[in-house]
């Protein structure tokens, strides 16, 4: 089997044809399960006491790669994607590797990146090495390595600051340790998530200003889901874990609400109807937010506890000055739908996604550009001065990138001409991506490259 490909993913499809919808659609459709919470769950069920099932999860490259690697790692784990579950088997295994050939491979997955390497330290027996990706490879990983060393782990690591790591089992100790919360909340949850099963009671303080701390309320909850408390202040700057065990359960994974937010997008863009069931108000994912975003715009939006609704209204969609801070893995389809606003949209706060899979800002400047689409790049956000007559055909690039993907074929749903690269990319978080626009009424055709 390819590193490049999986299973639960997508083959190549070369280049992505995008034709625009011809009439607006009323739908009701369902997307696939948080990346975020599939992948804590993975990660916290390896080591919890017993039999953990994962009911909708997400099943795509990312989680694909953390249940690879989990398995490669010596746990049992198991699926049905058709009946959607996953099931993990476990009574407090050692994690052990003993095919030097057969390393555990993390893919691309950042998040299973920052969950695994503690959770080896604490249950690994001798050194097991990590691998992953290229494009993961390049994404250093310093501030959850110098707190998971002054925990008392031992690792080596690249000069490179990321993959491949060699970290030496049963060395996670304890103590204290300072970590940074401005470049990403993933390595506070790395630590929250291992810091449990360490020898001793561990502390954590927050250095500085921590971007995402919904991300971080929502690896409490499900720490708490498997049976484990969390000490901690009201700003989530000081955290104290005593020794304990998680239990295995039975768990309901809800819809991504970041994946959500192209599809809601599209609609209101398009004067469309679309209701996402399977989330709704009491989610905790950030990226919720994008409708009360739509709504601002002038969509009319309907929130229960079960799902969300947007009704777009053609000739009324106004741009704002948005900071997107707490929920910026919305900024791509928030920038796909800057494109059609009648007027100047501002976005802030999110120098943070420059080190995402890829430079978003940087990228979907540049996108804009190629589209005819006046755009300003600032250190932390974008400045669209949209005029939708005038965007052009344009073959584009994601560079990889998930969302920068599907963002892409937002506009080009409503615009002429756009041919996406690498189009399968979106199989990192959402491989039915081009069949669910397809229902919606959106033209999509693949050409593969000639070797």
């Amino acid at each position: 089997m390819s590193e490049s490909l999986s299973p639960w993913g997508m083959p190549d499809l070369g280049t992505a044809i995008i034709s625009p919808l011809t009439t607006a659609f009323d739908a009701t459709i369902s997307v696939p399960g948080s990346k975020s919470y599939t992948t804590r769950a993975l990660a916290i069920a390896s080591v919890a006491k017993g039999t953990t099932r994962l009911r909708a999860p997400l099943f795509s490259d990312d989680s694909f790669w953390c249940s690879n690697a989990l398995k490669r790692l010596g746990i049992g784990v198991s699926s049905d994607q058709s009946e959607g579950w996953i099931e993990i088997r476990n009574t407090n295994a050692e994690f052990v590797t003993t095919d030097p050939d057969d390393l555990p491979y993390l893919g691309s997955a950042g998040t299973a990146a920052r969950f695994l390497p503690g959770l080896v330290a604490a249950r690994g027996r001798g050194e097991i090495t990590l691998t992953a990706s290229d494009q993961l490879s390049g994404r250093p990983i310093d501030g959850l390595v110098a707190s998971l060393i002054d925990l008392g782990v031992e690792l080596e690591q690249p000069a490179s600051g990321s993959f491949p790591l060699k970290i030496k089992g049963g060395t996670l100790r304890g103590g204290n340790t300072f970590v940074s919360g401005e470049t990403s909340s993933q390595y506070l949850s790395g630590l929250l998530i291992c810091a449990p099963l360490a020898q001793t009671p561990v502390e954590i303080q927050v250095s500085n200003k921590l971007v995402q701390e919904d991300y971080v309320r929502m690896t409490l909850d499900i720490m708490s889901k498997f049976g484990v408390r969390v000490e901690h202040d009201d700003r989530f700057r000081h955290f104290r874990i005593e020794p304990q065990s998680y239990q295995g359960t039975d768990l309901t994974i809800e819809a991504d609400a970041s994946t959500a937010t192209c599809f809601l997008a599209l609609a209101g863009i398009t004067g469309s109807s679309l209701k996402i069931d399977n989330i709704g108000s009491g989610t905790l994912q950030p990226d919720i937010a994008f409708a009360e975003i739509l709504e601002r715009m002038g969509c009319e939006v309907e929130l229960t506890s079960i799902s969300v609704a947007v009704l777009g209204r053609p000739g009324t969609f106004q741009g704002a000055l948005f900071d997107l801070n707490t929920c910026s893995d919305s900024t791509p389809a928030l920038v796909a739908a800057s494109a059609f606003a009648s007027n100047r949209v501002e976005i802030r706060g999110v120098e943070h996604i420059r080190k995402h899979e890829s430079d978003r800002l940087s990228v979907l400047a540049d996108m804009l550009g190629r589209f005819n689409v006046t755009c300003l790049e600032h250190r932390d956000g974008l400045t669209i001065d949209p005029d939708p007559a005038t965007i052009t055909k344009s073959l584009v690039d994601p560079h990889d990138d998930h969302r920068m993907a599907m963002a892409f074929a937002v506009i080009g749903a409503c615009a002429k001409g756009v041919e996406i690269e690498t189009a399968a990319c979106v199989s990192k978080t959402c491989p039915s991506f081009y069949e669910l626009i397809r229902q919606l009424g959106v033209g999509v055709a693949f050409s593969k490259a000639q070797p």
